[in-house]
């Protein structure tokens, strides 16, 4: 009995060390900032990160969540904690705008260089950030997007006015978190606007879905090529051919992002067929690769030297 007692106590310690360690790493785990040296935005937001009680108890249950083994993502409540200018911070510190540097002044304009909060802010402007004029402020930095964007219908229902649904940036990618969405996300996030109730042709989720998978399909393909022709290269064969259809399937994967904007899901599945059928034709002329032929070695002065030397020595012993 006494035994059992000793190993409950143990337990009950081990499980309030657990707690003690997910309260103290937790918070700083979500809002762990990058190093970002004199920028009054990144500094001063940090500090107000979960002040208000709601924000601490929508902790408590983050916690709660990984105790119980539930895998619990600050993104996955983006819509309750977004509520706080806090919260907005916590999204972008582990967003990719977070990992590249691209910091609050961006967006929303400001000085991040003033110490104080009033000087910080002066030149804060809503009109870059409102939805209609999303496409332009991320256009900025994502030039081939946009440029792809502007051609879509998606963008003529943006720039009409018309009601009804009519996706910006942010819609897909969230003003803060910066999301990309998965092959396995699109045909359900596809589906909020196209469906039968809305009336807007409810094929495309599916058709989304199956045109992102197959760059997945192409990814496989270009590493199968890559593996092939460093084979044949150890072999001291010719790769020139494969080498040429191989960096042309790269190419298209590299422009698969923007592509992508154009929202023309038979162009885009078009072109990484294309990406597919160039990394097939890498490997298969791995296969037909011909053994690179030695260079033709023509007598050099050295040689010519010893053959003369030759002569000389004959001419002199016969002297």
């Amino acid at each position: 009995m006494r035994f059992k007692n000793v190993s409950r106590i143990t337990g009950i310690f081990f499980v309030l060390v657990t707690l003690s360690i997910l309260l103290l790493y937790v918070q700083p785990a979500i809002a762990a900032a990058p190093n970002l040296p004199n920028n009054s935005c990144a500094d001063c937001h940090r500090k107000l990160l979960f002040s208000t009680e709601e924000q601490r108890q929508f902790i408590d249950i983050r916690i709660k969540h990984l105790e119980n083994g539930i895998s619990c993502s600050i993104v996955c409540h983006e819509d309750k904690l977004n509520k706080t200018t806090a919260s907005t911070y916590a999204l972008w510190s582990i967003s990719t705008h977070a990992l590249f540097d691209v910091t609050c002044e961006k967006c929303h304009g400001g000085n991040a260089s003033a110490v104080s909060k009033q000087g910080a802010h002066v030149g804060l402007s809503n009109i870059s950030i409102a939805r209609t004029n999303t496409p332009e402020t991320c256009g900025k930095c994502h030039q081939a997007e946009l440029g792809e964007f502007k051609g879509s219908k998606h963008f003529m229902k943006l720039e009409s006015g018309e009601t009804g649904p009519a996706p910006a940036c942010i819609t897909c990618h969230q003003a803060h978190s910066v999301r990309v969405l998965t092959a396995s996300e699109i045909e359900d996030f596809c589906r909020n606007c196209h469906n039968n109730i809305t009336g807007i042709d409810p094929t495309v989720p599916a058709k989304a879905e199956n045109a992102l998978s197959s760059v997945g399909e192409l990814r496989v393909e270009i590493s199968k090529a890559r593996s092939a022709i460093n084979t044949a290269k150890a072999k001291k064969l010719d790769v020139t051919r494969a080498e040429v259809n191989l960096d042309s399937a790269m190419t298209i994967l590299k422009d698969t992002p923007s592509v992508w904007h154009r929202f023309n899901l038979t162009f885009f599945d078009t072109e990484v067929q294309k990406g597919i059928t160039e990394a097939q034709k890498a490997t298969n002329a791995t296969s037909n690769a011909q053994g690179t032929p030695a260079a033709t070695k023509t007598p050099g002065f050295g040689a010519a030297l010893f053959v003369l030397g030759l002569f000389v020595a004959y001419f002199l012993k016969r002297s």
